[in-house]
C-alpha cells in the first residue's frame, strides 16, 4: 500500500495494535477547569523503506485527540474514567 507522507509517496505496511491502555491526562487550569486529554490511536503503518534521520523504522500513525472540560463543581466520581 502507498500513502503520501510529507508530501512523497511512499510504500506502507499496516501494523495492527495487540494492546492498547488510554489513560487521561489531567491539566487543571487557574480558571479551576479541568482539562481530561486522550489521543486515540486509529491506524498504525509501518514505512517499508523509508527510516528516521536515526535509521530506525519509521511509524506513521492516524490518531484523534479528545479533550473534555469539567467545571470544578463537577465531583470526580461523576467523571467518565
Amino acid at each position: 500500500m502507498k500513502i503520501v507522507y510529507q508530501g512523497e509517496e511512499i510504500e506502507v505496511e499496516r501494523v495492527n495494535v495487540e494492546e492498547q491502555n488510554d489513560p487521561w491526562a489531567e491539566y487543571k487550569l487557574e480558571d479551576g477547569v479541568t482539562l481530561r486529554i486522550k489521543s486515540v490511536l486509529g491506524i498504525v503503518y509501518k514505512a517499508k523503506t523509508k527510516k528516521t534521520d536515526d535509521g530506525l523504522p519509521l511509524y506513521i500513525t492516524r490518531s484523534q485527540n479528545v479533550v473534555i472540560a469539567y467545571p470544578s463543581t463537577v465531583p470526580l466520581q461523576e467523571r467518565p474514567a
